[in-house]
């Protein structure tokens, strides 16, 4: 099967994070086809296979579930439209396919080869993995960036969930009591005009995600709840960043009021001098393009592996990351063959230091 079957076939699969289980099948399939060692699906979804035994021991990581909203998969030539066109099911197969190409080509190290279920949800995927196998020496994680780009850096998250209690009046007399709808939009102004329009990576920024109030259009609600999504650079402690927000919500809510921290993921920097990411550059440089490192203002599965086993972690892969999460995820089949050549590039060139 070529490439751009293998990637329209994996798109006609719809696995949002929760439903992976037809996913996980396919790509055990690819996996089997593939001549990986003895993948498996876990108990939580991951589908997984372990190669080789040798020094160094590197581990691949894609994920297999997207967001949710289906997408018709279609193809205009070399361009393949669909859910997880970019966000992340091309750059799994650039790991796939880069693995299978080292491994053919003699690489004696040891290689994790994963697609990890829940990334975009409650990372179930990888939280299981790091319960179950040991430290590898250098991770692979695969994300959108395009094929010249190294991402080397994350911010951290906080996704925060707070409700508010108000007594209930009849809607033409609204300024007889307090409204928790008001107050709620009255502490995301404040948190907007100071978080809100942020761009630079080195800043903390701020975005409501979700808003529910009220249950008849006459009568003002007596709860309200929102959930605001937080983004720090690493630069920011976690804990000011925490305390801040807290005296905004007693400021403006004052009583009746309750906050939880739903998710929390600590921001990630890579090891700009480590053999991974200076293998990388050389490759991306072999392949005739201009090797770059950026620092994305989201989180992923980068920084919880990061921060627990303490190694060099890269995140790459073909597409355009502002396509990620919109119903515009388009990829060129092109750039998954380059960032299958990079990749297993980047392998040899590692494997290569311990011989």
């Amino acid at each position: 099967m070529n490439v751009k079957d293998m990637l329209i076939n994996l798109l006609n699969v719809y696995s949002p994070s929760g439903d992976e289980h037809e996913i996980a099948k396919l790509i055990k399939e690819y996996m089997i086809d593939l001549d990986f060692e003895d993948p498996v699906i876990d108990d939580k979804l991951n589908v997984i296979s372990v190669n080789g035994k040798n020094k160094p021991s590197v581990f691949l990581c894609g994920h297999e579930d997207t967001v949710p909203g289906f997408l018709n998969v279609k193809t205009d030539n070399d361009l393949i439209y669909g859910r997880g066109a970019v966000d992340a099911k091309s750059s799994l197969l650039s790991l796939m396919l880069g693995a299978n190409k080292v491994i053919k080509n003699g690489f004696n190290g040891k290689l994790l080869i994963s697609a990890a279920s829940g990334e975009e949800s409650d990372s179930k995927g990888i939280y299981n993995i790091l319960n179950n196998y040991d430290k590898y020496d250098y991770a692979i994680f695969g994300e959108p960036g395009g094929p010249e780009n190294i991402t080397a850096g994350y911010k951290g998250r906080l996704l925060l969930k707070i409700e508010k209690k108000s007594e209930s009046h009849h809607a033409s007399s609204s300024w007889m009591e307090e409204n928790a709808i008001d107050s709620l939009i009255a502490l995301w102004q404040k948190i907007r005009s100071k978080y809100g329009y942020n761009k630079d990576f080195n800043s903390v920024t701020a975005g409501i995600t979700k808003f529910n109030g009220g249950e008849y259009d006459n009568k003002t609600p007596e709860n309200a709840l929102m959930y605001i999504d937080l983004r720090y650079p690493k630069s920011v402690n976690e804990d000011d960043l925490v305390n801040e927000i807290k005296l905004y919500i007693n400021d403006i809510l004052k009583d009746n009021y309750s906050y939880n921290i739903e998710n929390r993921t600590e921001p990630y920097i890579s090891d700009l001098k480590s053999d991974l990411v200076l293998s990388f550059k050389d490759a991306i440089a072999k392949n005739n393009m201009k090797p770059k490192l950026i620092f994305k203002s989201g989180s992923g599965d980068m920084n919880t592996l990061g921060n627990k086993w303490k190694i060099p972690v890269i995140t790459y892969g073909p597409g355009d990351t502002k396509l990620s999460h919109t119903n515009s995820e388009v990829i060129n089949i092109n750039e998954i063959y380059k960032c299958t050549n990079i990749i297993s590039d980047s392998l040899i060139s590692i494997s290569n230091k311990y011989r």
